[in-house]
């Protein structure tokens, strides 16, 4: 690349490897993280949902997945505690290679697959160190059990039981291989009548999608307050924690009261979860199932909360009610809009009295004051209008709608009727809508300042009166105070109501009073020169340049 293509292309650098790349790419050609647009912060792609974070994020926004070691083991054990997963049951899952022990990879993936941690490299290797007891770099049952729950490892009575079994199953196995091969041929005749049977049942059986399937097995959880795994046992008939299909079909009835789900439906069901393709389910893919569904059910909740937040009730007043119940508007705007429809009408009216257009030089039949002609031309006759023989002076009206042309001989025609008629209708509404809805608008807001103001108003009194509660009680606790004082109190009160009612009389506004007056947003000081009670309004002398300013009466104030 030439020094001027790099000039030319916009680079930017990748937040997860540093790798310079085009600021346009979808994707860092070194790491493969995928991102879109520029961000001051270097990002990196959450491994579990894939939204960007911070490289400095201790978990994803979205899913909630961690970052670092530090809080995997909390969550880890609440995650344990609310699925009521065992931890050798975890193991298994996690140690995928089957030789007893998890090295990192398995580590990462394994809580990488429950979406409960997706750490680098660093934070594996830092995990492994403290859950890794004897210093060999992969963790053990043991030392799972012990970084989990603090205790030494020992198997349960179950896991003792489950592992006899298994070994007593491997012996009949081995003893019915034999009486297999015997039978096989009893059982290929058997084949056909059992098909027949099961078309049957099928037939009558009900027909679900895996995720009704699963809703009812959530809902079976929540009824009995069981966990994810206590459902999952259930399920297991054999205990092999697996769960196939046949083992689905004879235990699903147990637990839905006798719900006849069809085979195919089940198939579906145990398809639908089967990450891993081997034929059954275990209980980490039975868990996760039911976790995902969960969160989608959370996802669709919210996002029905937001689509109804998003639409809030309209506001009163809406700006431009609030504009329109100004006192610019009442002065200037609606006076213009008035005069401008007025204005219209009376174009047209003069427009049919033919005040506007001369018809002269246009074809016209000859109309005589005397009503004998003129000249060579007989009265009716076709001519270009004369205005000093033609009876109205060649008087026209526009019609540019009707007629045989532009204009016509003047008189009120279609389009000129039509047009007076509009504007009629234009100017009734738009003098109903300043003279009744702007001023029911006015009232309105007026009236829920009021109710605002007498809100503050109780809210104060109550204070006031649970300050005087407390008080009262302290006087009565108070044997020292005598009558005297009493009376004297009630002197002092009764000044005091005396100043109150002097005061409220000093404050009647009042022409000659000082005032301020909010107009478009603007204070305004002066003395009121005069108030007109009917339109509510108010006007005063500013101080200074003694201009004469006038507002509505509810938003004058005293300094």
């Amino acid at each position: 690349m030439t020094e001027t293509e790099n000039d030319e292309t916009s680079m930017a650098e990748c937040g997860n490897c540093r790798a310079v790349i085009p600021s346009d790419s979808s994707e860092c050609s070194e790491c493969k993280i995928k991102f879109s647009g520029l961000s001051e912060d270097a990002l990196g792609e959450c491994g579990a949902c894939g939204t960007l974070v911070p490289l400095e994020s201790t978990s994803c926004k979205k899913c909630g997945v961690i970052f670092v070691a530090d809080d995997v083991m909390d969550v880890l054990r609440n995650w344990l505690a609310n699925t009521g997963l065992s931890i050798a049951s975890l193991f298994d899952k996690f140690d995928t290679n089957g030789d007893g022990m998890i090295d990192s990879d398995e580590l990462r993936q394994g809580l990488l697959s429950l979406n409960l941690a997706d750490l680098p490299p660093s934070q594996i290797d830092r995990l492994i160190e403290q859950i890794d007891i004897d210093g060999d770099g992969k963790i053990d049952l043991a030392e799972l059990e012990k970084s989990v729950t603090g205790a030494e490892y020992t198997p349960s009575e179950v896991e003792k039981e489950e592992d006899s079994e298994e070994s007593e199953e491997e012996n009949e196995e081995e003893e019915d291989s034999d009486a297999d091969s015997e039978d096989s041929e009893e059982e290929n005749e058997e084949e056909d009548s059992d098909a027949d049977s099961e078309d049957d049942s099928e037939s009558a059986s009900k027909q679900y999608n895996p995720a009704e399937i699963l809703e009812m097995l959530i809902n079976v959880m929540d009824e009995q307050e069981a966990n994810p795994a206590e459902i999952f046992h259930v399920l297991d008939e054999d205990g092999d924690k697996y769960v196939s299909s046949e083992e689905f079909s004879n235990t699903v009835g147990e637990l839905l009261e006798g719900e006849d789900i069809s085979q195919t439906s089940i198939s579906d069901f145990i398809e639908s979860l089967d990450l891993d393709k081997d034929g059954n389910i275990d209980i980490i893919e039975f868990i996760s199932a039911i976790e995902s569904q969960e969160d989608e059910e959370l996802e669709e909740e919210s996002e029905e909360d937001s689509n109804y937040s998003e639409k809030p009730p309209k506001e009163f007043p809406s700006p431009m009610q609030s504009a329109m119940i100004t006192k610019k508007w009442n002065d200037i705007w609606w006076p213009l809009i008035h005069a401008a429809f007025f204005a219209f009408i009376l174009i047209w009216v003069v427009n049919g009295i033919g005040l506007i257009v001369d018809g002269s030089g246009g074809p016209v039949a000859l109309e005589t004051s005397y009503g004998m002609g003129s000249g060579d031309l007989s009265e009716g006759d076709i001519y270009p209008c004369d205005a000093e023989i033609q009876v109205d002076n060649c008087a026209n009206s526009l019609t540019p709608f009707s007629g045989e042309a532009s204009s016509m001989p003047k008189g009120f025609y279609a389009d000129g009727i039509f047009f007076i008629i509009l504007g009629a209708m234009g100017m009734v509404g738009s003098m109903f809508t300043h003279l009744v809805l702007a001023k029911g608008w006015r009232e309105r807001v007026k009236a829920m300042k009021e109710v605002e103001s007498d809100t503050e108003d109780a809210k104060e009194a109550s204070d006031d009166e649970d300050e005087g509660d407390s008080d009262s009680d302290e006087e009565e606790n108070d044997d020292s105070v005598s009558d005297e004082d009493i009376s004297e109190d009630e002197g002092d009160d009764s000044d005091d109501e005396e100043g109150d009612d002097s005061d409220d009389e000093e404050d009647d506004i009042d022409v000659g009073s000082h005032i301020g007056l909010t107009v478009d947003e603007e204070e305004f000081f002066g003395t009121i020169i005069e108030f007109d009670d009917e339109d509510e309004l108010v006007t005063i002398k500013e101080d200074g340049t003694g201009d004469e300013i006038t507002g509505y009466q509810d938003e004058m104030f005293l300094e």
